[in-house]
């Protein structure tokens, strides 16, 4: 039962792909942290993302870009007896409305906004003992599973390379920390090939 979210996402993808125009791989690093209401010492941390990116044209200079990606996000916790990096692992699904222009004969950019949808599969949260755990096999941790939130971001075509960046604002408490509401916040810097 633990398996039906993400097979219904890995479902919806492969169905849109089916319709797809532009099918792609894009991968990129992601420099993370979370925003924080209270008084607590967290900052930036590292993770990463890749996975499968689909674009669908819609009307002339609209698509609708979408995927499934494997990402970290996460931060780094100073706080005594809590010092490293607590990380959370997603599967992503992106739905982004992209206006595109075209620059030149073989470049293009475009700008893009829009919900994304994450299901969590793994992580490494601290206990109440300052020991990393994944937080979703410890039923003393409330983390949760489930985030969603808001991409923006831009990106230049190259024929078939894409650079891109996006900001990332989760509307969703992580549940990493007890009674401190933590929502994700990550900027992502990518790299993508989209296949003819």
């Amino acid at each position: 039962m633990k398996l039906s979210l993400p097979f219904l996402l890995l479902l919806l993808i492969i169905t849109t792909s089916s319709f797809a125009q532009q099918l792609g791989i894009k991968a990129g690093l992601n420099f993370t942290n979370v925003s924080n209401e209270k008084d607590i010492d967290l900052s930036s941390s590292n993770g990463f993302h890749a996975g499968l990116a689909i674009e669908v044209p819609t009307l002339p200079l609209i698509s609708i870009g979408t995927g499934l990606f494997y990402t970290r996000r996460g931060y780094k916790s100073n706080e005594v007896g809590k010092d490293g990096n607590v990380s959370i692992d997603y599967l992503d699904i992106p739905v982004d409305l992209m206006i595109k222009i075209k620059v030149a004969d073989l470049i293009g950019a475009y700008i893009s906004a829009g919900p994304y949808f994450s299901y969590g599969i793994s992580s490494k949260v601290f206990d109440a003992n300052g020991i990393l755990q994944n937080g979703f096999d410890n039923d003393d941790i409330d983390l949760n599973r489930i985030d969603s939130g808001v991409n923006i971001g831009l990106g230049v075509d190259f024929t078939n390379i894409r650079l891109s960046a996006a900001y990332g604002a989760s509307f969703t408490d992580n549940g990493s920390e007890p009674n401190i509401e933590l929502k994700n916040r990550v900027l992502k810097i990518s790299v993508g090939y989209f296949f003819n």
